[in-house]
């Protein structure tokens, strides 16, 4: 065996694995969509992401599902739990199509879910309850 054919072979066996390091580090220097599960206790559809990458911590989502089938996701997951809310029918606005949901619980981490399309993309909305600051025990 002469130097050459050493060589050859050596980057043969070095070559799949110089492109498994490459892919690797690329693939972990990517800004990745984040698929969203729950927010606010609200299952979103499977296939939902942030509607904003670079604000992963919002609370608007582009549904993984289109309209009908997202507003019908929303109302199986109340129904299912039995979290006493007003759905609010479903209208248009100009250009975009709106389904609410208004809870009618005090205590749950959110107060409403907006769904809407608009320019053929399906949003969702979470608005998150408001924070009450802890009970101050001298003011009592």
């Amino acid at each position: 065996m002469t130097p050459a054919e050493v060589t050859i072979h050596r980057l043969r066996l070095a070559l799949p694995a110089l492109v498994v390091a490459t892919i690797a580090a690329i693939a972990a220097a990517a800004p990745a969509t984040a698929a969203a599960e729950t927010v606010h206790g609200v299952p979103l559809p499977r296939g939902s992401r942030v509607f904003d990458p670079a604000r992963p911590s919002g609370d608007l989502f582009v549904s993984g599902r289109g309209f009908r089938d997202t507003v019908e996701h929303v109302r199986r997951h109340l129904k299912k739990t039995g979290i006493p809310h007003q759905a609010i029918p479903v209208y248009r606005r100009g250009p975009v199509t709106v389904a609410r949901f208004i809870a009618r619980q005090p205590g749950l981490p959110w107060l409403a879910i907006h769904v809407f399309q608009q320019s053929g993309k399906t949003l969702i909305a979470v608005v998150p309850a408001p924070r009450s600051p802890p009970l101050d025990p001298a003011r009592r």
